[in-house]
């Protein structure tokens, strides 16, 4: 049976949740964190790896990434790196560079009563995602995402969360990686949360967060991108008239409402094959295609393979 398109746009409090359709693509998983707190002027070289979040507690360190302008934060700031960047962080003014790994294997983590106040102290956490549909996805975020006014508008239970993420390290319990792990991935969530509420700009599917009828809108594609969704249901599902509506995604999602509903179907699409053992045929039905041709076709001409070299290739 066909849903309601008004059905379909909802979710199950009420509102429409771009962030959430996205993030549970790209399948974000915290990885690692550590506190980065030397008591002399140090510099740490981070590798073009793993999309990583700086909080600072307490002093302030400066972000150097290639290309981009220093990032300069002090108590009661964050930086959330998304794209992996390779990076260099000073601490208490920077000293001499060392590895990351090099670094964190020569200071475990001590207990705070070894910092003198004077110090710096910053919180580090690092992500992983399935890395050639997140790239996809996550590309319209900027390299680094900055917030400066936790102390005016405090994250909840930040303080809170990272000291749980330090102590489920120190402790090494049974389940402790899966407990840092999902912490981390609460502590993500909530960056981008606050970032979509305060910057002036935002890419496309953030930026649908901050209106309700084109939130509607990706909320029903989300929820079954099968649907044959034509400009004219969509139009109907946001209240507007359809020029208007048209006009109105473009400017938001800087795609026409077709090559959206197109992107979003291959995405969800490249998840399941990459995830399940559906077979290509039973995945491309899912996602509204009733021929392999034309699935395979489309599939190529966003992800330069084919289905199966894709499930190959994501499971080599």
């Amino acid at each position: 049976m066909i849903e309601k398109a008004e059905h379909l746009a909802r979710t199950p409090n009420g509102g429409a949740d771009p962030l959430s359709s996205v993030l549970s693509v790209v399948r974000v998983r915290g990885d690692r964190a550590a506190i980065l707190a030397p008591t002399r002027p140090q510099s740490v070289l981070f590798p073009a790896r793993a999309p990583c979040l700086h909080h600072v507690q307490r002093g302030e360190i400066c972000i150097r990434v290639a290309a981009e302008d220093p990032v300069l934060l002090r108590a009661n700031e964050l930086a959330l790196l998304l794209h992996g960047d390779a990076h260099r962080i000073d601490l208490n003014g920077g000293g001499v560079a060392r590895d990351f790994d090099e670094f964190l294997g020569s200071a475990a983590t001590p207990m705070e009563e070894n910092f003198p106040e004077t110090s710096t102290r910053s919180f580090w956490g690092s992500f992983s995602f399935d890395t050639d549909l997140a790239a996809k996805v996550l590309q319209p975020l900027p390299r680094i995402i900055v917030l400066t006014d936790l102390v005016q508008r405090p994250i909840d239970w930040l303080d809170l969360v990272c000291d749980l993420i330090l102590q489920e390290n120190a402790a090494g319990r049974p389940g402790s990686a899966v407990m840092v792990s999902r912490l981390l991935d609460l502590l993500l969530i909530q960056v981008l949360r606050r970032w979509a509420q305060s910057a002036e700009t935002l890419p496309g599917w953030l930026a649908a967060a901050r209106d309700d009828r084109i939130a509607r809108v990706l909320a029903a594609i989300h929820k079954d991108p099968a649907q044959d969704w034509t400009n004219e249901r969509l139009a109907a599902l946001s209240g507007m008239s359809k020029s208007s509506f048209v006009a109105r995604f473009r400017q938001v999602m800087g795609h026409q409402p077709g090559t959206y509903v197109r992107h979003w179907r291959l995405d969800r699409a490249a998840e399941a094959i990459q995830h399940s053992n559906a077979t290509i045929d039973t995945v491309a039905a899912t996602v509204g295609y009733a021929s392999q041709e034309a699935f395979s076709r489309a599939f190529h001409s966003r992800f330069g393979t084919t289905p199966s070299a894709w499930r190959a290739a994501q499971r080599s």
